[in-house]
């Protein structure tokens, strides 16, 4: 299949048969999450057609002026299509999703969907053996589209349609019926998550913390609790786990290093729940990494303060300053080379992997092991000086700039909270 960037008018048409949309999962009508989620990635207008009186106020918000169809049966969906192709100027030039609204599915999987181009044959997304499918249409073939959609992608007769099917990861899509299914749902959306953060979690990350923050953020999000109550709940524990080793002594530090430990698996959880109740923001994106810095320069200078009150050694008050001399000389860097528009990857992947790794929070794991066994100092050395050899790595790494057009690059690559 060919990926192709289009300029064309998208909307999404949310087909409700029966109620089974109305069904929630992480706490948002499924209907809604699909909503949500085509607005997420640019199919932001929004069309309902089927039985609309349990979904206009859940859609409300969300559909189009105009965007309640109402339909009774599957062969109304002629008249359905001819009225949303009607509220368009230049129907010939839009790319349409259409899919039931008792399915779900993750970001990732919708997208790949979403970017695919025109081809002979209409692309559909779909997982092995659930039957549920979510179709990429244009005008020209709307109507027969929805009617094949209308039985989640069962036979409808139309023979005359042809699909190439793009497999979903994760057992996503699925399709929610019968009482269990709603767990089931969620599980996988879960498993989605976990799949998306495995490559840049370290070996402890994805092995001990990740499983403990998914554990606790399928709880939590199905409560009231919002990401960023829980990024600043993180950001809380950690300032008191620098606060802890600032005092010095063997059990302060211990004490110290393992409530940082927690503060490292919390700040999984407000990306994990952000995904699952779709509250992803820029905002939140940004407060998860001021906190993040915050709790690191606290951190470390609680470790040269610990150490200070202890010894008298000036010498950790000196190691403090180089290292936060490479803390900001990496900040220059990733200023420098990673944020600017042009700047796609790293020039070598293999070191883009090392560096990735090197990066990555399982340095907690080790604070907490150097603790037990008293000799936590070792690790602000190791620190202050390893700061310079990372900024150096990642000048280097990302030293020849490739550039692409702006409009070829999407979010994917951004780190969402």
């Amino acid at each position: 299949m060919k990926v192709k960037e289009q300029k064309e008018r998208r909307l999404s048409v949310i087909l409700t048969p029966d109620t089974e949309g109305t069904k929630k999962v992480f706490g948002i009508p499924a209907a809604r999450r699909l909503a949500l989620l085509c607005a997420q990635i640019g199919y932001g207008e929004i069309h309902v057609a089927g039985g609309t009186d349990h979904f206009k106020e859940l859609l409300a918000d969300l559909a189009a002026p105009d965007g309640f169809h109402p339909v009774e049966d599957r062969e109304g969906l002629e008249d359905a299509a001819a009225a949303i192709l009607a509220s368009l100027s230049r129907p010939e030039e839009v790319k349409i999703l259409v899919m039931r609204a008792d399915l779900v599915v993750d970001k990732a999987n919708l997208q790949k969907l979403a970017q695919m181009g025109e081809e002979p044959q209409i692309p559909r997304l779909g997982s092995d053996g659930n039957g549920a499918r979510i179709f990429l249409s244009s005008s020209r073939n709307l109507a027969a589209v929805m009617k094949q959609a209308w039985t989640s992608g069962g036979d409808s007769g139309d023979s005359c349609l042809e699909f190439s099917t793009l497999s979903g990861a994760n057992g996503l899509p699925c399709r929610l019926k019968g009482g269990g299914n709603t767990k089931n749902a969620e599980s996988k959306l879960v498993d989605a998550i976990r799949a998306q953060t495995k490559a840049t979690d370290g070996f402890m990350s994805r092995h001990v913390s990740r499983h403990i923050s998914l554990m606790m953020s399928t709880r939590l999000a199905l409560t009231r609790v919002t990401p960023n109550q829980v990024t600043l709940v993180g950001a809380g524990i950690g300032l008191l786990g620098a606060f802890f080793i600032a005092q010095g002594g063997y059990w302060h530090q211990l004490a110290g290093c393992l409530l940082f430990l927690f503060c490292i698996i919390i700040d999984g959880i407000d990306g994990e729940i952000a995904r699952m109740k779709l509250q992803e923001s820029e905002f939140g994106h940004k407060l998860d990494i001021v906190t993040d810095n915050i709790v690191h320069v606290a951190i470390f200078s609680g470790l040269a303060a610990g150490f200070y009150r202890q010894t008298g050694d000036h010498l950790y008050i000196q190691l403090l300053a180089v290292l936060l001399g490479g803390f900001a000389l990496c900040g220059a860097v990733v200023y420098l080379r990673l944020l600017k528009p042009e700047v796609e990857t790293f020039r070598s992947p293999a070191l883009g992997r090392l560096l990735t790794m090197m990066s990555n929070r399982d340095f907690a794991y080790l604070m907490v092991l150097l603790a037990v066994v008293g000799i936590l100092h070792w690790f602000l050395i190791g620190a202050a000086f390893g700061s310079y050899i990372f900024a150096a790595a990642l000048w280097i790494a990302t030293g020849a700039e490739k550039h692409v057009p702006a409009a070829s690059r999407t979010d994917s690559g951004m780190r969402t909270r």
